[in-house]
């Protein structure tokens, strides 16, 4: 149920973005910033609705401030990880408290149906020193119907004197709360769902580092490297993910057999981010490029590549085709079902490993999404945007190997 968040991290950082260290003008300084995104999935599966209103502009010579609220609505179903056609009746309830699909559909139990909500507000604030040295602090603060997050992060930019390259380092910290909707606890890992086994709320504290390195090769070009970590420790398990035991020698599954999963209670993460962005000539159009390589000590590793392509119109307006290409190894305790010999009676809680997950997220996975942008300016100080982009996903290893959907988001700000 958590494919679709986007609470603040350190990671979520790019150094583009960031303010150049000049004082800044007070003049024409603010600008709003209003958003609306929708994402559908095929076969009535995931829907999501995104709404992001942000504010920011300058409040002295050297401080910058930026405000954003985002409000998330998520619905429809989603694999529980659970076969298809399992559960003998048994149905997963999903973040809202609901169930599957009906007991009618063979894929009932293997569906647990959602309703979630997010509100989430962050602040940033940017001062600029002397010498070239500018300083972010970020608080933010994510509520949903079964999860709470609070972070904060500080991320420090030297330019050199010339303004060819900066440099960024950065540190945030995230602390989560899950629990499952109507209980307020979570399910003890690797048990029955029928034994209605509860634990304690989850708890999970991250730490973030970034560090980069953005250069002006020239007038035209501009190329960005980032190097980032990540450590969490505490709840990684999904409070609404489970497994199902199949007999080895039917390949049937064993009535009322689906267990909650259980994951390790930390996670490493590494990535390294490589961008270059280089304006054409005559023409004016710009190309974008990105690669970026993660790996986790769960084994998932991943290569983005995305690719950007715009055109632009008289300097008012601009259409960019896009396209990104995503591979994933599967996690080194994914498993889409536990097989065991039925004949022998033996108990399946015994033969279990320390930690399953069915979740397809973690499975092997490649995905391919292409898109197309477009962007004018409206009016005085005015910029309107629409993208639209088809993800298509395969998975190696799931029941639902495909999952397919349509994004559109359409974006409009005002300077004054």
């Amino acid at each position: 149920m958590k494919s679709i968040k986007n609470k603040l991290t350190l990671a979520t950082c790019t150094l583009l973005s960031q303010q150049s260290g000049d004082a800044l003008a007070i003049e024409n300084a603010w600008e709003i910033d209003t958003s609306a995104l929708y994402y559908s999935e095929a076969d009535d599966r995931v829907s999501v609705a995104k709404f992001v209103a942000a504010v920011g502009g300058d409040v002295t010579d050297r401080d910058r401030v930026n405000i954003q609220a985002v409000l998330d609505t998520m619905s429809g179903s989603t694999p529980s990880g659970a076969v298809i056609g399992s559960g003998g009746g048994e149905t997963v309830s999903g973040a809202s408290g609901g169930g599957g699909t009906g007991v009618s559909d063979p894929n009932a139990s293997a569906l647990a149906h959602f309703d979630d909500t997010r509100l989430a507000n962050s602040l940033t604030w940017t001062h600029a020193y002397d010498n070239n040295w500018t300083i972010d602090y970020n608080g933010a603060v994510s509520i949903e119907n079964d999860w709470r997050s609070y972070s904060a992060a500080v991320t420090v930019n030297k330019e050199t004197a010339k303004k060819d390259y900066r440099f960024t380092v950065g540190l945030a910290g995230t602390y989560d709360e899950i629990y499952r909707v109507g209980t307020g606890g979570t399910p003890v890992p690797l048990t029955q769902i029928a034994d209605n086994q509860s634990a304690g709320e989850g708890q999970r504290n991250t730490t973030d580092l970034i560090l980069g390195l953005t250069h002006i090769i020239n007038r035209r070009t501009v190329a960005q490297v980032n190097l980032a970590y990540s450590i969490s420790n505490g709840y990684h398990t999904d409070p609404y993910k489970v497994f199902s035991v199949v007999d080895e020698a039917t390949g049937i599954v064993i009535d009322d057999s689906s267990y909650y999963e259980g994951r390790p209670g930390s996670r490493n993460r590494t990535s390294i981010t490589f961008k270059l962005n280089h304006q054409t000539y005559p023409s004016n159009n710009i190309i974008h490029v990105a690669y970026r390589y993660y790996t986790d000590d769960w084994d998932v590793d991943s290569h983005t590549l995305d690719m950007n392509y715009r055109i632009t119109f008289a300097n008012t307006s601009y259409l960019e085709p896009s396209l990104r290409l995503y591979q994933q190894s599967k996690a080194n305790f994914y498993q889409n079902q536990f097989y065991v010999d039925n004949a022998a009676g033996l108990d399946p809680t015994a033969l279990f490993p320390e930690y399953i997950s069915a979740d397809y997220r973690l499975d092997d996975m490649t995905s391919v999404t292409p898109g197309i942008r477009y962007g004018s300016e409206i009016g005085k100080d005015g910029h309107l945007r629409a993208r639209l982009e088809y993800m298509s996903q395969e998975f190696e290893h799931s029941d639902f190997d495909t999952n397919k959907a349509i994004i559109f988001q359409i974006a409009y700000s005002k300077r004054f």
